[in-house]
């Protein structure tokens, strides 16, 4: 025998047979508007990021080359400075000066005789 509560909670969970069917899909068109909607949109980025992309590897390449010839640069200029500082550390020992006034001068110590051979730079015919 059904009780009072027992019949009151029938009529307020009734079971039907429709409820234990699926439920039927929502609306494909929409589904495939959104789902062409966002790859035209993840297209689109992808177009921008590999764009972007190539640019900034193009002035990479740039800076890269740019920054090779500088470094090749400094190379030279510390070889030119190590250079130099040989020559000043030389320009102190009085023999290599005593060279460098004769040769580049033209000066000669008291009682040599200096001879010039005079070269043409250009040959007449």
């Amino acid at each position: 025998m059904m009780t009072l509560h027992d019949q009151e909670a029938q009529r307020l969970m009734p079971v039907s047979p429709k409820s234990t069917q699926t439920q039927p899909k929502s609306n494909s068109k929409g589904t495939r508007r959104r789902f062409r909607i966002a790859a035209v949109i993840l297209l689109g980025f992808l177009t921008w990021a590999g764009v972007t992309f190539w640019g900034q590897h193009g002035k990479i390449s740039e800076k890269r080359a740019e920054m090779q010839q500088i470094k090749q640069e400094f190379t030279d200029e510390q070889k030119r400075k190590a250079d130099l500082q040989q020559e000043i550390a030389r320009l102190h020992d009085p023999e290599y000066l005593e060279q460098v006034i004769r040769s580049e001068l033209n000066y000669a110590r008291e009682g040599e005789t200096r001879f010039f051979i005079p070269t043409s730079k250009s040959q007449n015919p």
